[in-house]
């Protein structure tokens, strides 16, 4: 069996996308202002419980025509600093036999 992260973001996050430039995360609980970059406001918008991280990483690699391995890292490294930063609630956790996760 795998365990797949369906991570969240807080549920007082507000964002904005800009254009495709990026847009622009605000926590009221911090009053604090993110700027966020094309990739990162698109993964931030996919953090609503409902995306593993490899499905937020094959959609950042087809979107942003990278490879996969490099959308999970990069997808892993901007969650942790995320979570880091409280912009991200404990998300779901799935059990998923071998078989489903094919």
């Amino acid at each position: 069996m795998t365990t797949d992260q369906y991570p969240r973001r807080h549920p007082h996050a507000a964002f904005r996308p800009m254009g495709d430039e990026g847009g622009l995360v605000v926590l009221p609980t911090r009053q604090e202002v993110k700027v966020l970059n094309a990739v990162g406001i698109r993964i931030f918008a996919m953090l609503d419980g409902k995306h593993s991280e490899p499905q937020i990483a094959e959609v950042v690699a087809g979107e942003f025509e990278v490879s996969v391995e490099q959308a999970t890292a990069d997808v892993r490294g901007f969650l942790d600093e995320l979570r880091e930063n409280g912009m991200l609630v404990d998300g779901v956790e799935v059990e998923m036999s071998t078989e489903d996760s094919r």
